[in-house]
């Protein structure tokens, strides 16, 4: 039974010999093989370069046009701005021109006998002064310039002399009917009046059909009458 047990361990010894030297030459194998292989030099591939990038371009505003007038959600929308138009104002109607009754004109600054409106009562204007709507730009012995609404109005002194008579005193009366009556009145008569309507400057025009002699002196003031080329021009001036 010894001899047994001495022979198993025996063999049981050979064997972990053996296992012993199996582990040795193959722990010595791969170190060889670790130390072959890390020791190899690997020459590195050699590549051509790669391509320079292409330049960037400068930023262009003109190429986001479209970006900045458009949107994805509306595509009507641009930068044009409409503008309502503003309403035409009606430009008022001129109104009727002043109406000339005569010129005084003593050498120095001339001014016109006027009224704003046919019927209106005289009065005395000179250069610049308003009659009226109209304002008086200028004016001579042919032609007188008004001003309405910075528009210039031109015309013949004769267009703007009063033509109207004035109006009979009394009312016709009325003719039965199926007959036509005309009432005609009988001619004024001259008789001696005096100074009439207040033109300014302290002088006073005459009245129609005053016959009073030329060089009265009446109230303080004297008539004088002077041949103009629309005729013959009276007037009261202070007496001196």
């Amino acid at each position: 039974m010894r001899r047994k047990l001495f022979l198993l361990n025996i063999a049981l010894i050979a064997l972990l010999a053996a296992l012993g030297l199996r582990f040795q030459q193959v722990r010595t194998a791969a170190q060889e093989r670790e130390a072959r292989v890390l020791g190899q030099k690997i020459e590195p591939t050699k590549y051509p370069p790669l391509p320079a990038a292409p330049p960037v371009p400068p930023i262009v505003a003109a190429n986001y046009i479209d970006v900045a007038t458009h949107m994805l959600m509306a595509r009507d929308r641009n930068p044009n701005v409409i503008i309502d138009p503003e309403p035409v104002k009606e430009k008022p109607k001129m109104p009727p021109l002043p109406v000339v009754q005569g010129m005084l004109n003593f050498g120095g600054d001339p001014s016109l006998i006027m009224s704003d409106k046919p019927g209106a009562p005289q009065k005395t204007y000179h250069q610049g002064e308003k009659v009226g709507a109209f304002k008086l730009v200028a004016f001579d012995s042919e032609h007188v310039v008004l001003d309405w609404e910075g528009e210039k109005v031109e015309r013949k002194l004769d267009d703007l002399l009063e033509k109207t008579p004035p109006p009979a005193a009394g009312s016709a009366t009325s003719a039965p009917a199926g007959a036509a009556v005309a009432a005609t009145a009988p001619p004024p008569t001259a008789t001696p009046q005096g100074p009439g309507v207040d033109i300014g400057g302290g002088y006073k025009g005459c009245q129609p059909n005053d016959s009073t002699p030329t060089g009265t002196v009446q109230n303080g003031l004297r008539k004088v009458e002077i041949a103009t080329p629309f005729g013959r021009s009276c007037r009261w001036e202070p007496a001196k």
